[in-house]
């Protein structure tokens, strides 16, 4: 086409698109000046004015039929029908704002509950890091000869890697410190840090906003610390002022400079935790003296047996992952075999510890999305949950196609006259799906709303557990395309439509808008969609209930302790430059002044708080023991101060409990549990007996067992109970460990709160107060996984089980409207009432009961893959199937009961002359 007829058409296609009504206007003086040249042609012919004038319409072939085709050569009508189709469905849903409601609301839950879902596991599962190309990215992986992995090296290791590797443009490493202790000018609060290498920053391509990154010259040993601090932290300690670059802070009591600030949308490797401190591998020796243990065989730096670093690599432009491999895989076997040699002459040595080193492979795996422990959590109960929030859609979904297939019903007269005026099928077909395309556009709407208000809820209870979740659910183009395709697949107005499209015009025009709902009233479709919804809504209703009991389960389960009445609260004074003896000083002060108030009953310390999240394990030497081939005795080690099991509420079966004597200069004791006593002792008396434990500290001086006591649940209370050992704190005081006092009250413990407080500012105003809570209030956020996934499933069960009933009235109302000329007939014959009722409820508990059964059937098949979210009941459990179908029955009943009272109502005399 040539250019000048570009600059014609398009303005006058654009014309007639946003100014129609002057471009009609154009076009209508055009044809009539040209009809009147015509006449005007003819006239000077020698024709009559009145021939002319015919003559000239009959050449244009119609004025009409001309402006049409006119009007089809600009190519815009499609468009301007669309407009039409728009407006005049926004004119209809506005005519009835009871049916617009209820379907946007429908629609709304349905695509809210999705997308509010989906932003979840995008968030969790799917978004990749906030890197440059982080496709390149791969975890190193190790994998013993019995395929188990962990994604723990050694520094050396790194070393090795990062210096001989052909394959990588960068090769990082890190590790997370926790919770350190972060002073500035004086002030004293908590910060989460982590160590890493000096390739860190520049091999992920995360530039600063402010100041500079850490270097590999950061990491050489003897370099000034420094230490980069994130966005966040930046914001909430200083303000977001620049200043904050070469100011000084004190880590751990160590003093840092800060040199950089990291971007906003950086928050570490780990999704799920932000980091507010990074700083050099080389400083870890500073801020955990203990862990490091520098100058010892277990240096951290140079013993290629510690494995504590995790290592993440980039591959080289052009470079693949199984070449990557390829190239990596000598190198490792080489740093393994460092490692085996290492072991030598230490006291967990062993032919089998150092043959397995050596057997050890690497493997490669994405890290795009970072480390995996928040995916591998949240994994199954969110593709739990994303079926759920499937299923609600599927109802709300039907529940709409019912709506609008009752609303096509009343609307047979409009549709029989439209096409008697000469309206194609077609048309009319468009003109229906266009009302379903803009409520799904306004459910799509209210969606958005719904959805980020759920996801922003739930991703603040996450925030507020044991272990703190942070996730960013603000929306993002993935989010807002699933919405869209989402809304887009809930247009489900074409069945209905169609059904009004192809009504029999004959038929509607001679008998009437009755005739014509009679007719669709035989239809089976209507109750067809209800019968899904029951069913759907049942397997829900089961799901949520299975969830709940093990809610309920897990909370009422003896964890091995008494938790009422028992106030937490946490101190670190080695934080704070305190020694050992120092500590061990200052907690039996504390002790005995805690002792001294009227309310309290019982008090103590623990390094490892009942529930908390974490435990400490190390290697374990039993006297008499011989590990059988391939294990590797390790028990999990608490210390503990006097009085412990007293306080705890934990049963000691045989011998005594961690005595006030028990200190530094007398024999060295422990208390074992259940676990470690049948493990390693069977039916042996285990009082007396001894064991080490060389993991810890190299320490291989024996313990004598004076105790066992009852198992008691350490991590989670889904975890079987391991082997442990409980030893004196005050024995073997160190710094190093935090402090976890655990007060038992005779009365409420929240009181005991403020005089907690004042006891530790009077005993040293700098020393760091955190973690002050309940016993119960820290088991149940341990529960915080299994709270959400209750929660949110019984609110979407019970949104399911509201959307079926809703459906179901629907389809009954409907009927007792197709049938009212029927009852009238029936009750002028002499029908009772009450045979009436019988008949509409009877239908409606028809429809009810299938969906019962069919939703029975299915929800024995779908809870089976539930079984690792439950606790102590089974997918099966027929209990909590029988619950569900009563409760369903029983708001079904109630559904049918109020059309089926409405038709008892029925006047007979106007009824029979209902049209």
């Amino acid at each position: 086409m040539r250019p000048e007829h570009w600059l014609y058409t398009i303005p006058l296609r654009l014309r007639s698109l946003f100014r129609w009504a002057l471009a009609d206007q154009e076009l209508d003086d055009e044809l009539r000046d040209h009809l009147e040249r015509k006449s005007e042609e003819y006239v000077a012919k020698g024709m009559t004015q009145e021939e002319a004038h015919r003559r000239a319409r009959l050449d244009m072939d119609g004025v009409e039929q001309t402006k049409e085709k006119c009007r089809d050569a600009r190519r815009v009508n499609w468009i301007q029908d669309l407009i039409q189709d728009t407006r005049y469905g926004l004119r209809m849903l506005r005519k009835s704002p009871g049916f617009t409601a209820v379907a946007v609301l429908t629609l709304a839950l349905g695509i809210g509950a999705n997308t509010a879902i989906f932003s979840l596991v995008d968030a969790v599962l799917i978004r990749m890091l906030p890197v440059q190309r982080p496709e390149q990215l791969f975890r190193l992986i190790d994998v013993s000869k019995e395929g188990k992995t962990i994604d723990a090296f050694s520094y050396p290791t790194f070393e090795l890697i990062q210096e001989n590797n052909q394959t990588l443009s960068g090769v990082i490493a890190f590790h997370p410190l926790g919770i350190l202790d972060f002073v500035v000018n004086g002030k004293g609060e908590l910060a989460r840090a982590q160590a890493v290498s000096g390739s860190y920053f520049t091999t992920l391509g995360v530039k600063p906003i402010f100041g500079r990154t850490i270097t590999t010259a950061d990491e050489a040993r003897g370099a000034s610390q420094v230490a980069v601090i994130s966005y966040g932290y930046w914001t909430s300690r200083f303000n977001r002022n620049p200043s904050a670059v070469g100011a000084e802070i004190v880590l751990n009591g160590a003093p840092f400079a800060i040199i950089g600030v990291t971007p906003p949308e950086f928050f570490g490797l780990e999704p799920g935790q932000s980091v507010d401190v990074s700083i050099p591998l080389t400083s870890v020796a500073v801020v955990q003296p203990q862990f490091a243990a520098a100058g010892s065989p277990f240096d951290v730096l140079t013993a290629p047996f510690r494995h504590w670093l995790h290592l993440m690599v980039r591959l080289r432009d052009g470079q693949t992952e199984v070449q990557a491999l390829a190239n990596l895989g000598p190198i490792y076997e080489q740093a393994m075999r460092q490692a085996a040699e290492g072991m030598r002459g230490l006291p967990f040595d062993s032919p089998s510890a150092r043959s397995d080193l050596a057997q050890s492979r690497l493997k490669l795996e994405s890290g795009s999305r970072g480390l995996a422990a928040l995916r591998e959590q949240f994994s199954k109960p969110l593709a739990f949950l994303m079926a759920v929030v499937g299923m609600l859609l599927l109802i709300a979904c039907t529940n709409v196609a019912n709506l609008l297939l009752a609303r096509c019903n009343s609307r047979q007269s409009e549709i029989a006259v439209r096409l008697a005026l000469g309206a194609g099928r077609a048309r009319v077909l468009r003109q229906l799906l266009t009302e379903s395309v803009l409520l799904a556009a306004g459910g799509g709407g209210f969606a958005v709303v719904v959805a980020f208000w759920g996801s922003n809820a739930v991703a603040n209870i996450m925030s507020r557990s044991t272990s703190a979740v942070h996730l960013d659910v603000h929306p993002d183009m993935r989010i807002l395309a699933f919405t869209a395709l989402v809304s887009l697949v809930a247009v489900i107005g074409l069945i209905p439509a169609w059904r009004a499209s192809r009504l029999d015009l004959s038929q509607a025009v001679k008998e009437g808008n009755r005739a014509a709902t009679a007719a669709l009233g035989r239809s089976r479709i209507g109750e067809g969609l209800v019968i899904p919804q029951i069913a759907l809504s049942l397997v829900l209703t089961v799901g949520a209930g299975l969830l709940v009991r093990t809610l309920e389960n897990l909370k009422n389960s003896y964890p091995g302790f008494r938790e009422q009445n028992v106030l937490l609260f946490s101190i670190r004074p080695g934080m704070i430059g305190y020694t050992d003896g120092q500590v061990a000083e200052l907690y039996e002060r504390l002790l005995e002044q805690i002792k001294q108030t009227p309310t309290v009953s019982a008090g103590t310390f623990s390094t490892f708080s009942p529930l908390a999240g974490w435990s400490g394990f190390t290697d374990a030497r039993v006297e008499g023991y011989t590990p059988r081939q391939g294990e590797y005795p390790a028990i999990s080690v608490n210390f503990v101060g006097p009085r412990y099991f007293r306080t705890m509420g934990t049963a000691v079966l045989l011998g005594r409990d961690i005595a006030e004597e028990d200190r530094a200069g007398t024999p060295k004791v422990a208390v074992i549990n259940e676990a470690m006593a049948q493990h390693f002792f069977g039916d042996r008396n285990p009082i007396g007996r001894r064991f080490s434990i060389p993991g810890w500290k190299a320490d291989t001086s024996p313990m004598e067992i004076v105790g066992v006591v009852e198992n008691a649940k350490f991590i989670n209370l889904r975890d079987q109970v391991p082997p442990a050992a409980y030893i004196p704190f005050l024995q073997s005081p160190d710094s190093f460990l935090a402090a976890n006092f655990e007060v038992r009250s005779s009365t409420n413990p929240t009181a005991l709160a403020a005089s907690i407080r004042e006891m530790i500012q009077q005993a040293d105003s700098r020393l760091p107060l955190f973690g002050v809570k309940t016993l119960s209030e820290q088991i149940d956020e341990t529960l915080v996984q299994e709270r959400i996934v209750a929660l949110l499933s019984s609110l979407f069960g019970m949104v399911a089980l509201f959307l079926a009933c809703v459906g179901l009235y629907g389809v009954m109302s409907s009927l007792v409207v197709q049938r009212t000329h029927e009852i009238g007939i029936r009750m002028a014959l002499g029908a009772e009432r009450f045979r009436v009722l019988r008949l509409v409820l009877g239908r409606g508990m028809a429809i009810a009961l299938i969906g019962v059964v069919v939703g029975m059937a299915g929800a024995v098949g779908v809870t089976r893959f539930m079984a690792t979210l439950l606790f102590s009941v089974k997918p099966t459990d027929v209990q909590t199937m029988l619950f569900a179908s009563l409760v369903l029955i029983g708001v079904a009943t109630f559904a049918c009961y109020i059309p089926a009272r409405r038709a008892m109502g029925v006047d007979p005399m106007v009824a029979l002359r209902y049209e």
